[in-house]
């Protein structure tokens, strides 16, 4: 989910976050990184395009942000949506499973593992979500919410 950010009663977008997650009032994306903005924020799925307006310094041209292609009434608001679903008892012992798998291994023996196994979408498909329930039970055990 993406993130517009701009100042109360304005209609132009002074930041666009791609890819964003929030914590505390610091917005953090694919994109860029905002911390601690007093601005009024819009959870959206559209992509917004910056307009950049090209400056010569010192032989460089640098590029900077000008403005978007969009205003903020034409950006369709969605709901935010942080909502991580529970990791059920099973998921929770596949992961373990797994992670011991992956943790006694080296690298060379991880890409070898990957690459024996991981034959087609469906299998990578099947890992990664595997891989996302060790993670998510590793970072929920380091937040002690196991």
């Amino acid at each position: 989910m993406n993130v517009i950010l701009y100042k109360n009663g304005s209609n132009e977008i002074s930041f666009f976050i791609k890819d964003c997650i929030k914590r505390g009032n610091n917005f953090y994306g694919s994109n860029t990184n905002i911390a601690s903005k007093r601005m009024e924020v819009k959870w959206t799925n559209d992509i917004i395009t910056p307009i950049f307006n090209t400056v010569k310094i010192v032989d460089k041209d640098i590029e900077n942000i000008i403005g978007w292609d969009k205003t903020v009434d034409e950006v369709k608001e969605e709901p935010e949506n942080r909502e991580i679903k529970e990791v059920s008892e099973q998921e929770y012992r596949e992961a373990v499973k797994l992670r011991k798998v992956v943790s006694d291994l080296t690298y060379i023996e991880l890409d070898n593992y990957i690459e024996n196994n991981i034959i087609d979408l469906p299998s990578a498909k099947t890992y990664l979500k595997k891989l996302s329930k060790v993670v998510l039970a590793l970072s929920r055990m380091v937040d002690k919410k196991i």
